[in-house]
């Protein structure tokens, strides 16, 4: 009987932790979305003021925007706040507007400054012209169904919920990039959002992050998280370390992706594994143990035993059946055959994504160059030196052919 050596004992080590953290995150996922919705929710339907700040156009924008005026909902206000007067995304507001004469909903155009993060300027800006008690805070990438403010609100109704947030699903890839994107929210985020949540674990995404006003007054208001990345994680920590529970709602909202290039992809992802380098910690070192791809890679060319070769074929196996099943449970329907072929080649894609993680903190966000510091807190990324002598060397060259006068050889 052949050995086994200690290397190949690591890698099936690993692969059983991958194997059992995906089964777990998925059960937590079915149970959240499918339990739930068998219960008796009450029926509590608080007056909200909705926050949406803009930047661009999403894609899908006016389609997201239009779900929020169909809301099945007795009473509620529309903010909206684009900071640049010149953003595109007024004319789509405008004409919503138009189109829905009678919503209480309003546009809000310029910022006053306020922080390095800039969603948290327009939110604060938008603090001004609330006239409801609950607050909601919603992306401009999210789409929704009528019912969805109903099956959000009613989670307090419990007695000490501080903030009540949503799982989301990836939908419409229609690009290479965008179908890496919607198996990454819908395979690896959605289930540990789940199963996080399950575990009693802070676990926040500001897609849709629904909380009394009394509630973001007791944690320092949005001035406290102004100069953080990940502003939705910390306020879910600060509600948490001032008394109050959070929940997770059984309603899926939806998140476009239909044309994401790759490039697109990998720098969303940076920036996500670096706010979880600077907020997870330990459960971030470990994350890799999640990469089904990678640890299949690692085994099946360590020997040459049908031990390696078969974990190879199984592991990928599970994590292209955890992206279908997982898809299936938030969107109703499996992604094709030939979108669930790249499950794997976005798990190896995303790895480099991770190591970069460890060492470099900078990122590029919404046109800024920033530094993400402990706890996500911001601080603006000077240029290097030699990236300015390269600027210099580029325009005195550019001038010299622009009169006429090439280098030599040329």
């Amino acid at each position: 009987m052949p050995m086994i050596s200690g290397g190949s004992l690591l890698l099936i080590a690993a692969a059983s932790v991958a194997v059992v953290t995906t089964l777990a995150s998925g059960a937590a996922l079915w149970a959240m979305t499918r339990r739930r919705r068998r219960q008796h929710l009450p029926e509590f339907t608080p007056p909200v003021t909705i926050y949406k700040p803009l930047k661009g156009l999403d894609e899908g924008l006016e389609e997201n925007l239009r779900s929020f005026f169909q809301l099945d909902y007795p009473e509620y206000q529309l903010l909206f706040c684009v900071a640049d007067p010149d953003d595109p995304a007024i004319e789509v507001v405008r004409r919503l507007l138009a189109e829905f004469p009678d919503h209480d909903a309003e546009l809000i155009i310029g910022c006053s400054a306020f922080g390095l993060n800039p969603k948290v300027e327009s939110l604060a800006m938008m603090d001004r012209f609330r006239r409801h008690d609950v607050i909601l805070i919603s992306d401009s990438n999210v789409r929704v169904r009528p019912e969805y403010l109903r099956e959000t609100t009613c989670y307090l109704a419990e007695e000490g919920v501080g903030l009540v947030t949503n799982l989301f699903a990836g939908v419409g890839e229609r690009t290479f990039g965008a179908a890496l994107e919607n198996l990454q929210l819908n395979g690896f985020v959605a289930g540990n959002v789940a199963w996080g949540n399950s575990l009693g674990l802070t676990c926040v995404v500001g897609k849709s992050m629904l909380m009394p006003a009394h509630v973001l007054e007791a944690i320092g208001g949005f001035a406290s998280v102004r100069n953080l990345l990940a502003e939705d994680q910390a306020i879910g920590l600060k509600v948490r370390r001032a008394g109050y529970s959070i929940r997770l709602s059984h309603h899926v909202i939806e998140n476009v992706n239909s044309h994401r290039g790759l490039r697109w992809f990998l720098n969303r992802h940076s920036r996500w594994f670096k706010i979880r380098r600077q907020m997870a910690g330990p459960l971030f070192v470990i994350e890799p143990l999640a990469n089904h791809a990678t640890i299949a890679l690692a085994w099946a060319f360590s020997d040459d035993s049908g031990i390696a070769w078969g974990g190879l074929l199984g592991l990928i196996g599970l994590g292209i059946a955890r992206d279908a099943a997982q898809c299936r449970l938030l969107r109703g329907e499996a992604p094709g055959w030939k979108t669930l072929a790249l499950s794997p080649i976005k798990d190896l894609f995303l790895m480099p994504i991770w190591f970069d993680a460890l060492i470099n903190p900078r990122v590029i966000w919404r046109g800024h160059r920033l530094i993400v510091g402990r706890f996500t807190r911001l601080r603006v990324a000077r240029v290097p030196r030699e990236v300015h002598q390269r600027v210099r060397k580029i325009r005195r060259l550019r001038s010299r052919v622009g009169r006429g006068s090439l280098p030599s050889g040329s």
